[in-house]
């Protein structure tokens, strides 16, 4: 990938074309290049080829543009009437439903949410974290893996384990998405302290997430943008 300016748009010209299938413009996603809290999106609209572009941001300079967020912080979703829609949550339901990846079954629906709340439930445990120095980060990180962290991933395991083919039932749903995410995150290197082979721990896990990775849509998004932490976003080799 190209170095990054202050305010960096990337174009993806093969969903532009799509954009009188859905009436409207590209969508804008503003965010930071690394995956995060807005690779849920990214999938959702490349996988449901709505027209987007993303406006990336460095951390350096960011301070420089949180005026002009909603919330004061991204990612942000830039509708076609530039309006902007903030917290990833709804990002995220808003780009499946675009990209029918959101149940329209309330139940299948209900179960989506429920996964992708139980994933959001376990990133919040880390959240503390941050604050700490280098060195209590990474034995706290390893405390909560072997405690409330070890807790809710098998947890979501026996989730799995019940669901079926995929978390809302027969179709792949961005609850799947999220899960996918959430995981690849965790052993991306992103988090000192959480081992990188951590999924091995969980073959429940470890399976469920390579089998998103190799779906086609997902694989070929991560072959052309597979570089630094999305390189654990890739199937796991044979």
């Amino acid at each position: 990938m190209p170095p990054l300016h202050s305010v960096q748009a990337l174009k993806h010209s093969d969903q532009l074309t799509s954009a009188e299938t859905f009436g409207m413009a590209p969508l804008k996603l503003h965010y930071f290049e690394m995956p995060g809290r807005a690779e849920v999106a990214r999938l959702c609209l490349t996988i449901g080829n709505v027209p987007h572009e993303e406006v990336l941001y460095e951390f350096k300079t960011w301070p420089e543009h949180k005026a002009k967020m909603p919330f004061g912080q991204i990612p942000v979703l830039e509708l076609p009437d530039g309006k902007m829609l903030a917290q990833s949550g709804a990002i995220d339901r808003y780009t499946a439903k675009l990209a029918g990846l959101y149940p329209e079954d309330p139940l299948q629906a209900a179960l989506a949410d429920q996964a992708v709340f139980h994933l959001a439930d376990t990133w919040d445990l880390y959240a503390p974290t941050f604050r700490m120095s280098p060195e209590e980060k990474v034995t706290a990180r390893q405390e909560l893996l072997a405690g409330k962290v070890g807790e809710k991933l098998q947890q979501l395991a026996k989730l799995l384990e019940s669901s079926g083919e995929y978390v809302a039932g027969d179709k792949l749903s961005y609850g799947d998405i999220a899960i996918f995410a959430g995981l690849s995150n965790l052993v991306s290197g992103f988090l000192d302290g959480v081992p990188t082979n951590m999924m091995d721990q969980y073959p429940v896990l470890k399976a469920f997430r390579n089998k998103i990775a190799s779906l086609p849509a997902i694989k070929a998004y991560y072959e052309k943008r597979g570089e630094g932490y999305r390189a654990a976003f890739k199937p796991d080799s044979a």
